[in-house]
């Protein structure tokens, strides 16, 4: 009889390790994009205001782009800080 070997390889699979930091990269992905989304509100405002108040048809994507942020405005520490923000953008 001939004996074989079986090479044995570590196992590929996730480890805690590689979830961590996947979802370290992840979590950081996410804090800086939804900061630029919030920041881009001042560039953008009378983009969003022509759109919402004079005419809807033709920025209705800013309008739509832009509506969770004016939902969490109702919370009024958020609203507060964006407003502040937009009066410092439009000097």
């Amino acid at each position: 009889m001939s004996e074989t070997t079986i090479a044995v390889s570590p196992p590929t699979g996730l480890t805690w390790l590689k979830f961590r930091r996947w979802a370290v990269r992840r979590g950081l992905a996410l804090t800086v994009l939804l900061t630029l989304y919030v920041l881009s509100i001042g560039p953008m405002w009378w983009v969003w205001y022509s759109g919402m108040y004079v005419s809807t048809s033709a920025d209705y994507w800013v309008i739509a782009f832009y509506e969770p942020l004016r939902l969490a405005c109702r919370i009024e520490w958020i609203d507060s800080l964006v407003t502040a923000y937009i009066e410092w953008w439009n000097l």
